[in-house]
């Protein structure tokens, strides 16, 4: 068995478990017209004139051209700019797209899985959009420090953790098994003063404005700032009401000062998560890693997006203010205990790999194989 990967730094170290059995595409336009003539690609030069028009692979490319719009407004709405990087992009999808199928079709299905990063943006969603019966696994950052999501259904809101109570409760007991017992530390990419918190407050994790997770998943809040706008409407019908925020560490521009904003709203960027979900009420959170780890602190949460862990019982979801409204009113409900214990200990005993993109164990490619039922 082959493994075929792209040559994303973050999936490095995949090669260095066992070489031999880990191909890597190299993903820049140069390389991959060097790699179609190596594989005696026809008709090349066609593919470069028409590939940056390639109306195909335009969808496969929107995350990118969103995110670069996200992280650099100033610079990627600048048409001068912006027009060159989709036209760039969308060449590289599309000639990307034509080396893969030659790649994988002098494989037997048997002969090769796909090893792909999280799968929602260009280089890997076209990687993911090579129509095969060849197996795949998506991999993408684990919910708590040192693992990984290995799944060959997706990751995050998209992976195959099962969304239904009994299918936790019908599993053999974890109380006696390991728990995670850490959150995620977060690099704060800019320094921001710790601030004394309320005695009382709603926690609302902000996450990275052009994530995926809230892109792909979340049908209602599609931005921050209409997080943002539902959190000042709340605050304004319940003055009695603290709302507490943090943007996410690793997004470096700030909503703060861009709106106006009530009394009974703070900023906490410099105070740490887990401090933040220990001392709160509850959370509301889209469908952020956070709503996780407040489990573990046996905390109420409350999704508004798509989240694998939207579980009757566990969790509750508001699907629109007025849900969320009643939601809110309702004060004495908390995570049904042994649903969260048997949850949690499914997740770090069964589901999470153990390890990291800079630490993958030597048996990595073994493990996913098992993963794999191979």
């Amino acid at each position: 068995m082959k493994f075929l990967k792209l040559d994303r730094a973050v999936m490095s170290n995949f090669s260095s478990t066992e070489k031999n059995r880990v191909i890597t595409v190299k993903t820049n336009v140069p390389s991959i017209i060097i790699s179609l003539f190596k594989n005696k690609a026809p008709n090349i030069l066609s593919s470069v004139i028409f590939g940056i028009n390639d109306s195909s692979c335009s969808e496969l490319i929107e995350g990118n051209v969103y995110r670069k719009q996200i992280d650099y407004p100033k610079i990627f709405k600048l048409r001068f700019i912006n027009k060159p990087y989709i036209a760039y992009k969308t060449l590289q999808a599309s000639l990307l797209q034509r080396l893969l199928k030659i790649l994988v079709n002098s494989y037997k299905e048997d002969e090769l899985t796909f090893l792909i990063f999280n799968g929602s943006i260009s280089p890997d969603n076209v990687f993911d959009s090579i129509k095969t019966s060849h197996r795949r696994v998506y991999i993408e950052n684990g919910f708590f420090p040192n693992t990984l999501q290995i799944d060959p259904h997706g990751v995050n809101a998209a992976n195959s953790l099962p969304r239904k109570a009994g299918y936790y409760l019908n599993l053999p007991n974890y109380e006696l098994k390991d728990l995670p017992t850490q959150v995620q530390v977060r690099k704060q990419k800019v320094d921001y003063p710790v601030i004394e918190l309320p005695n009382d407050y709603i926690f609302l994790p902000f996450q990275i404005p052009s994530d995926q997770q809230i892109r792909v998943h979340s049908t209602w809040i599609k931005t921050m700032d209409d997080f943002m706008d539902l959190i000042i409407e709340f605050a304004a019908k319940y003055s009695d009401k603290n709302f507490v925020i943090k943007e996410h560490p690793s997004f470096k521009q700030s909503i703060i000062g861009k709106k106006p904003l009530k009394k009974n709203i703070l900023f906490a960027n410099g105070n740490s998560t887990e401090e933040l979900i220990k001392n709160a009420r509850f959370i509301i959170t889209l469908n952020s890693t956070v709503g996780i780890e407040a489990l573990l602190f046996r905390k109420p949460v409350i999704t508004l997006a798509d989240a694998c862990y939207n579980i009757d019982g566990l969790v509750r979801h508001a699907s629109n203010s007025e849900e969320l409204n009643q939601i809110i009113l309702d004060t004495d409900w908390f995570p049904d205990e042994r649903l969260r214990i048997q949850f949690l200990g499914y997740i770090w005993n069964e589901y999470l790999f153990h390890g990291y993109f800079n630490n993958l164990p030597s048996d990595t490619l073994f493990k996913i194989e098992n993963i794999l039922n191979l």
